[in-house]
């Protein structure tokens, strides 16, 4: 049985497994970061992801439910799907 998004997120980040390459500020003060680009190393091999203008995107493929998106929200302070409802940054 596959884990779910958030088990698997966690499981990155708390392994180790995320590089932060480069982040920076946002202009509106509202968000952690305006752009980031990182690596996450995964079960199937290592996955670039960024944040940009356009949101969140990673080499996966699986923007909806991405789990080593979901480690670099966590990593970066972000609200993602690994985050539980409610839970503070």
């Amino acid at each position: 049985m596959p884990a779910d998004v958030r088990s698997q997120a966690c499981a990155y980040a708390r392994n180790g497994r995320v590089a932060v390459v480069s982040a920076s500020p946002a202009e509106d003060a509202g968000r952690r970061a305006g752009h980031v680009i990182a690596y996450v190393a995964g079960q199937s091999g290592t996955y670039q992801v960024t944040l940009g203008r356009r949101g969140w995107s990673c080499t996966c493929g699986d923007a909806g439910s991405c789990p080593h998106a979901a480690a670099v929200q966590l990593v970066t302070g972000h609200d993602g799907l690994a985050r539980k409802p409610g839970e503070s940054r």
